[in-house]
């Protein structure tokens, strides 16, 4: 049982601790005890649970090391019966992994059962379970803002670029947020405004995102995926032509899944004055499809690739009625369709001519819907 409590402890220290201490020392001072609310601020304030922990590592050091420690049975059962009690008060004190009512709750009994035998038993069969299944930091417990509406709640309401953790388990990150428009608190996914970032990407580069965070980006489908994996969330779509005339389109019901599922799109409940390009008709409709990239092809279209045809990555169909990553043209164009596209906009190509028609700035954008009609 030592080298396996010695290995649990190890893992949440540096293997750097000082020379063991001596037997009595262990015993009078690691027993459980029970911590006054001041006790317990002053050994915060001067990292007492790492030093407790500190303190048990060598203890079992000295005890495996010492053979003669353990020749006498009554001996091991007192310094066990220590160890193990210790152990029990740290898990209820710690600010690492006790936010679990139901582990503090078993600790905390244990802690006032640590006196005989029958208490060591207990011990033993509830440390054991719990260096099988390492305790982890709580959910609750993020570094940083899971996403700019939670930056928004705190009271910070002037636009910037913040830094968000999306993923509890992934990295932080920057984003740019939006704390003005429609009631605020939104994170920006993508922006365009003048051509500077080609968006002719590959899978990898679209799932870590890419460009400036004041200029043009993609935040990342991984961030996506993170930003809506829970709740209800929100997309809107804000586009400007080259003639200052701004429209909108706003989802109620937006998702990104995961890698897995090959970030496949939901975006329904439309709502706004820009049209619904993204369920524009049966063969056209960008809602329930996964990304495509230029070399990853996950379209419906049968005998091409719409990421490499039209040179962007986005949920693509067989191909689109919209193309919001697709390249910058200053106004008009003219050949394939692989400018930045909107199906539903009032000007799509010139009659005429046969030109099409490039956006001069778009951005998307998503928050929580528990957001809207809190401000």
């Amino acid at each position: 049982m030592l080298p396996l409590l010695s290995m649990y402890v190890g893992a949440l220290l540096s293997s750097d601790a000082s020379p063991a201490c001596s037997h009595p020392l262990c015993k009078d001072r690691l027993v459980a005890a029970p911590v006054s609310p001041a006790t317990r601020a002053t050994a915060a304030e001067s990292g007492g649970v790492k030093e407790r922990l500190v303190q048990l590592q060598r203890c079992v050091r000295s005890l495996q090391e010492s053979e003669a420690a353990w020749s006498h049975g009554g001996q091991q059962s007192s310094s066990l019966g220590a160890i193990l009690a210790l152990m029990a008060a740290v898990l209820t004190e710690c600010d690492l992994h006790c936010h679990d009512q139901k582990l503090g709750t078993m600790a905390k009994h244990l802690e006032s059962v640590a006196v005989g035998r029958e208490g060591e038993r207990e011990l033993l069969l509830f440390l054991k379970s719990i260096t099988q299944y390492p305790p982890t930091v709580s959910p609750t417990e993020r570094f940083h803002p899971q996403d700019c509406a939670e930056i928004y709640r705190l009271g910070i309401k002037e636009n910037g670029i913040y830094t968000i953790q999306p993923d509890l388990y992934g990295p932080a990150l920057e984003a740019k947020c939006d704390m003005e428009t429609a009631g605020g608190g939104w994170t920006v996914i993508q922006n365009r405004q003048d051509g500077s970032v080609d968006f002719n990407k590959t899978w990898q580069e679209y799932r870590e995102g890419f460009g400036n965070l004041q200029g043009e980006h993609w935040l990342g489908n991984a961030a996506l995926h993170a930003l809506t994996s829970t709740g209800q969330h929100q997309l809107r779509i804000e586009l400007e032509d080259w003639y200052q005339q701004k429209r909108q389109a706003t989802y109620d019901n937006f998702k990104v899944a995961s890698e897995a599922q090959r970030y496949r799109l939901t975006a329904r409940e439309y709502s706004g004055d820009a049209g619904n390009a993204l369920s524009y008709s049966k063969r056209y409709n960008h809602d329930g499809r996964p990304f495509s990239t230029a070399d990853r092809d996950n379209d419906r279209y049968v005998t091409g690739n719409c990421g490499q045809y039209y040179g962007a990555g986005w949920w693509f169909d067989a191909c689109l009625a919209s193309n919001l990553n697709g390249r910058y043209y200053r106004g008009r164009y003219t050949g394939v369709t692989n400018g930045i596209y909107w199906g539903t906009w009032y000007i799509l190509t010139d009659g005429r001519t046969g030109e099409r028609y490039s956006f001069k700035r778009v951005e998307m954008k998503t928050r929580p819907r528990s957001l809207v009609g809190t401000n």
